[in-house]
C-alpha cells in the first residue's frame, strides 16, 4: 500500500510540473530566451526559461491580462528562389496567425495599445519573409512574365493576355510606290503565304464604320447634288471679321420733348463684314418718333437697320428720335449680327483598280504553274488600302490553303504593280481562277482565267482464250490505252504468268525474266487517245484455275493493273486395240484376243469399262486385266478401272475354245467417263474342221 501511494504521489508532481510549464508557454514566458537555429517555414524555435525568471508568476491578474511578446532572436529569411511566398499569397506579409485553443490574443483598447503601436512594438509572430523581386526581361530573350506585372500575388494562372491587339494590319508592309517595271515582284514568303482569317474585315468596310453619316455628325441632303461654287482666293485661310458696337444717349430728356439716340457699329477687324444689320428695340417709355437712315420693323417690333458691308477700320452710324412719355429711367439693348464667309477648295479625283492575270490555258498535272499579275490604278486619284484576294480554284494547290490575301498598298495614278503566284496543278480537268482586288472608296475589280489541268492515263485491255486445254498454244493480245489529255511517257508494261502457264514469245522487243516469270515492254510515250498492242504466247502445261496477270505503269505516279482468269483443262484421248492370238483355229482348239488400251491425251481416263461378247461358235475359257472379271453367259465383263494416267496404258487377255467352225467375229466395247458414247471393235477368227 506504501509503495502504491509512494507511485501516485510521484505521479501527481510530474502532472503538477507539467501544468506550470504549458501555463507559462502560453504566457509567452517573458524571461526566455531564444535559440533559432534555422527560419523560415519549417525552422525550429527552442524557448529557454531564463533563470531570472520564475515558473510561476506572481502578479496580479490584471497585470497578466496582457501578456508579455517574447524576445526571439530571429535570423534574417531564407531567400526564396521559387517565390513560393508570392505565389501563396503572401507578397504583402505573412498570413494572420489564427490562435488554437487555450491562446489567449488580448485586444488592443484593454491592453492600451494602438493598433498601430502594437503592429510596431511586437515581433512577428513568424518571421517576415523577403518579397520576390519582380522577374526581370533579359537582353538575351523575352522573360516569362512583365518586370511590373500588376497581377495580384494569387493570380498565379490569370487570362492570358490579347496578343492579337497589339497585331496591326500591315503584317506584310506594301513596297514603295514606284513606276511600272518589267520585272515582276514575286511573292516572298508572307505575300500569299498564310490563309486569311475568315473573321478578317476589308479595310474598304473598315473605313465605312465611322463615316459621319452613321455617327451623326452630317445629315444627308435629301435633294441630292450640291449646289455650291468655289469663292474667291481672299476667303480661302482664316478669316476674322470683328465689329465693335456703342450705344450713345443723352444723359437727361424731358417728357414730350423729342431727344436723339445714336448707335455706332466699326469693324476692327482684318476683313470687311457682311450683311451687317443692327436691331434695337424702342425703349419702354418712349415714344419713337423717325431713324436715320431708314429702317425695318422686326416681327416682335424691333427696329432693323441693314447696313450692308463695312470694310476693315470704317465705322456706320443709326439714329433713332424718341419722345419719352413717362418720367424714369430710359434704355434698350441694341444687337448687331454680321455674316462672314469662308471658302476653300479641294480637286476631286476618281481612283480605278484594274487586274490583270496572265497564266498557260493548260498545265500538266503535278507540274507548277506561275500566275503573273498585274494590277494598277487607271484613275486621276490614289487608290488606298489595295487588297488582292485569290480563292484557289479546284484543281490547283497552294501551301499556305485555299484563301490567300495580299496588301498591295497605295496606288498612285498610273502605277502598276507586277506579282508572280506559284501553283501546283493537283487535279485534271477544267477549272477558273478569280482574282480579286479591292480597295478603299468600294474600288473593286475582278480578274477571270480558265485554266485546263491535263493529265496523263492508263487502261490495259487484254483479249485471249479463258479456257485453254493442256499442250495446246494459248496466245493473248495485250493493249495499253492513253485516255487521258495529256502524253502519257516512260510506259512498261508486264505480264505475270502462273505456274501452269509456259512462255513462248513475245513480239515488239519483249524480254522474259525466268526468275521472276515477267514479260516486259517499255514504251517511251504514248499520246492521248492513242493504243498500243503487243502479242504473248503462252503454252498451257498444268490444269486448273490459272490467271495471267497484267500491270501498266508510267510517269506522273500513273499504275493500273489487270487480270485475266484462264482455266486450263486435259483431254482424256482413250486408243484400244484388239487381236487374235491364232487365226485360223482348228475346232477343239484355243486361241487367245488381247486387248491393248492406251491414254494418248492430256487428262486422266476415269471409270474405264471393258466388255466382251464372243459368238457361239467359241467358248470362253478364262480371262486375265487389271480388274476382276465375271462370266455372264457367252460375255466377259471387267470391272471398272478407275483411272487411267495420261500415256498409260491397260492390257485384258481372254481365252476362248473353238466348238464349231465358221468365220466367227468376236466383240469388243470400251466406255470411260468422258465418252459420250461406247467405242466397239470387232475382231475376226477362222474356225476350221477336217472333213
Amino acid at each position: 500500500m506504501k509503495a502504491l501511494m509512494l507511485r501516485v504521489g510521484v505521479l501527481g508532481v510530474v502532472v503538477a510540473l507539467g501544468w506550470i510549464a504549458i501555463a507559462n508557454a502560453q504566457r509567452g514566458n517573458n524571461g526566455s530566451a531564444v535559440d533559432e537555429s534555422t527560419t523560415g517555414p519549417g525552422a525550429t524555435v527552442t524557448i529557454v526559461p531564463n533563470e531570472a525568471t520564475p515558473l510561476r508568476e506572481s502578479a496580479p491578474p490584471s497585470a497578466r491580462s496582457v501578456p508579455p511578446t517574447p524576445k526571439l532572436a530571429i535570423r534574417p529569411a531564407a531567400a526564396d528562389p521559387f517565390g513560393l511566398q508570392v505565389r501563396r499569397g503572401e507578397a504583402n506579409g505573412p498570413p494572420d496567425y489564427s490562435p488554437t485553443a487555450g491562446d489567449s490574443i488580448p485586444d488592443a483598447s484593454t491592453a492600451g495599445i494602438s493598433s498601430p503601436q502594437r503592429a510596431t512594438n511586437e515581433s512577428p509572430r513568424y518571421p517576415q519573409m523577403a518579397a520576390v523581386p519582380p522577374i526581370e526581361k533579359s537582353s538575351g530573350g523575352p522573360a516569362l512574365m512583365p518586370g511590373n506585372s500588376s497581377r495580384s500575388a494569387n493570380d498565379r494562372y490569370g487570362t492570358r493576355p490579347d496578343r492579337t491587339a497589339s497585331r496591326t494590319n500591315d503584317r506584310y508592309a506594301a513596297p514603295a510606290a514606284a513606276v511600272e517595271s518589267d520585272e515582276p515582284a514575286p511573292f516572298r514568303a508572307d505575300p500569299f503565304a498564310t490563309p486569311t482569317s475568315p473573321t478578317r474585315m476589308a479595310r474598304a468596310d473598315r473605313g465605312s464604320l465611322n463615316t459621319p453619316a452613321q455617327s451623326g455628325d452630317l445629315e444627308t441632303s435629301a435633294e441630292g447634288e450640291g449646289t455650291g461654287q468655289p469663292g474667291g482666293q481672299q476667303l480661302e485661310g482664316v478669316q476674322t471679321p470683328q465689329l465693335t458696337i456703342q450705344k450713345f444717349a443723352p444723359k437727361e430728356i424731358q417728357v414730350g420733348k423729342p431727344a436723339n439716340f445714336r448707335i455706332t457699329v466699326r469693324n476692327t477687324g482684318q476683313i470687311p463684314a457682311a450683311d451687317v444689320e443692327v436691331c434695337e428695340l424702342v425703349p419702354k417709355g418712349t415714344r419713337l418718333m423717325g431713324t436715320a437712315p431708314s429702317s425695318t420693323r422686326g416681327p416682335r417690333g424691333e427696329i432693323i437697320w441693314k447696313l450692308g458691308s463695312i470694310e476693315p477700320g470704317n465705322e456706320s452710324s443709326v439714329e433713332m428720335q424718341l419722345t419719352p412719355t413717362s418720367e424714369g429711367v430710359i434704355g434698350s439693348v441694341a444687337t448687331v449680327h454680321f455674316g462672314a464667309g469662308a471658302s476653300a477648295r479641294s480637286i476631286a479625283t476618281r481612283p480605278q483598280l484594274a487586274v490583270e492575270t496572265n497564266a498557260p490555258n493548260k498545265v500538266l498535272i503535278g507540274e507548277q504553274m506561275t500566275l503573273s499579275i498585274t494590277i494598277s490604278n487607271p484613275g486621276s486619284g490614289v487608290a488606298t488600302g489595295v487588297v488582292l484576294d485569290e480563292r484557289i480554284p479546284p484543281g490547283l494547290q497552294h501551301p499556305a490553303g485555299t484563301e490567300l490575301e495580299y496588301e498591295v498598298g497605295d496606288l498612285k495614278p498610273g502605277e502598276s504593280r507586277k506579282l508572280d503566284l506559284a501553283l501546283v496543278a493537283s487535279r485534271p480537268g477544267p477549272t477558273t481562277n478569280l482574282l480579286t482586288a479591292r480597295g478603299d472608296g468600294n474600288l473593286r475589280a475582278e480578274d477571270r482565267r480558265d485554266l485546263e489541268v491535263i493529265a496523263p492515263q492508263l487502261d490495259v485491255v487484254v483479249e485471249g482464250p479463258k479456257r485453254r486445254y493442256l499442250e495446246r498454244q494459248a496466245i493473248y493480245q495485250v493493249s495499253v490505252t492513253n485516255p487521258g489529255t495529256a502524253p502519257a511517257k516512260q510506259i512498261e508494261l508486264q505480264a505475270s504468268l502462273p505456274a501452269g502457264l509456259k512462255f513462248i514469245s513475245a513480239n515488239n522487243a519483249g524480254y522474259y525474266e525466268e526468275s521472276t516469270r515477267t514479260v516486259r515492254w517499255r514504251l517511251e510515250e504514248l499520246p492521248a487517245n492513242e493504243v498500243g498492242t503487243v502479242e504473248l504466247v503462252t503454252l498451257p502445261v498444268e490444269p486448273g484455275q490459272q490467271a495471267l496477270r497484267l500491270r501498266g505503269t508510267a510517269q506522273k505516279g500513273l499504275a493500273v493493273e489487270k487480270e485475266q482468269p484462264l482455266l486450263i483443262e486435259g483431254i482424256a484421248a482413250v486408243l484400244f486395240q484388239v487381236a487374235d492370238t491364232v487365226d485360223p483355229v482348228e475346232v477343239g482348239g484355243e486361241t487367245a484376243y488381247e486387248v491393248h488400251v492406251v491414254n494418248q491425251g492430256s487428262k486422266a481416263a476415269t471409270n474405264l469399262r471393258l466388255t466382251v461378247d464372243l459368238p457361239a461358235q467359241v467358248k470362253p475359257v478364262t480371262a486375265e486385266g487389271p480388274t476382276r472379271h465375271t462370266l455372264e453367259g457367252n460375255s466377259v465383263v471387267f470391272d471398272s478401272l478407275a483411272r487411267l494416267s495420261p500415256k498409260a496404258d491397260a492390257n485384258y487377255r481372254v481365252r476362248v475354245k473353238a466348238l464349231r467352225p465358221g468365220d466367227i467375229r468376236a466383240r469388243f466395247q470400251l466406255k470411260t467417263d468422258d465418252m459420250q458414247s461406247p467405242v466397239t471393235k470387232e475382231e475376226s477368227t477362222r474356225v476350221y474342221a477336217d472333213e
